[in-house]
């Protein structure tokens, strides 16, 4: 099955790099992202939610996925983004507001979404380093731990496929401690989406993956 495409794209002498990602049917997002320079420059994201009822259909779902991706390639050939100002990673997706923010009111427009998901401790996310990280899901409503619930790791750059790292499932606390070693980086961004999963009921967050710091010469 297509997962996702990775493009880069030439134009008045920049380079435009496109990625498009299927966000699985437990949450079926089709998200398409471009990046110049390691910035994100515009995103977008479709359902195919209305597939479910009909039964999923694999070959469905890729032409939607190579549809976006297309269809987004396009428009940065034809000129849609020439004056577009680079932002910070994560920041300016759909809106004017953070990451977090996007994905929190998404979350709660979402009926079947009643899970929070919460890094409770970190060891670092360090490009070239092991990353360790605490999770904790848990109700949105109380607070209380969600046993079982699937926990998964996913890297996404602007110089390769996303891929995954790690993938774990809660404890009886609805804690889990997951460990993943990262690449290094040559060139461009990258990011750990980290999204839990408990029947229909999704959650996820994002953590930029830090350079590494440089020592001083001396």
């Amino acid at each position: 099955m297509v997962t996702g495409f990775n493009t880069d794209v030439e134009h008045q002498g920049r380079i435009y790099h496109v990625q498009t990602e299927d966000r699985g049917t437990q949450n079926p997002i089709i998200e398409t992202l471009i990046y110049m320079g390691g910035e994100i420059l515009a995103a977008r994201r479709s359902s195919y939610a209305d597939l479910l009822p009909k039964g999923i259909s694999d070959k469905e779902i890729a032409k939607r996925i190579e549809a976006q991706h297309n269809r987004m390639i396009l428009d940065v050939r034809d000129g849609k983004y020439d004056g577009t100002p680079q932002r910070p990673f994560g920041e300016g997706i759909i809106s004017n507001k953070s990451f977090d923010e996007v994905v929190l009111d998404y979350l709660a427009s979402q009926a079947t979404d009643r899970i929070a998901l919460q890094m409770i401790g970190s060891g670092g996310i360090v490009e070239g380093q092991t990353a360790r990280m605490d999770l904790l899901v848990s109700r949105a409503a109380d607070g209380e731990g969600l046993a079982g619930a699937q926990v998964k790791v996913k890297l996404i750059s602007t110089v390769a496929k996303p891929r995954i790292l790690a993938e774990g499932e809660t404890d009886g606390s609805g804690q889990v401690s997951l460990s993943c070693s990262l690449p290094v980086l040559e060139a461009g961004t990258g990011a750990l989406i980290i999204q839990t999963t408990a029947g229909k009921e999704t959650a996820e967050i994002k953590q930029l993956i830090r350079k590494p710091a440089r020592e001083a010469a001396g």
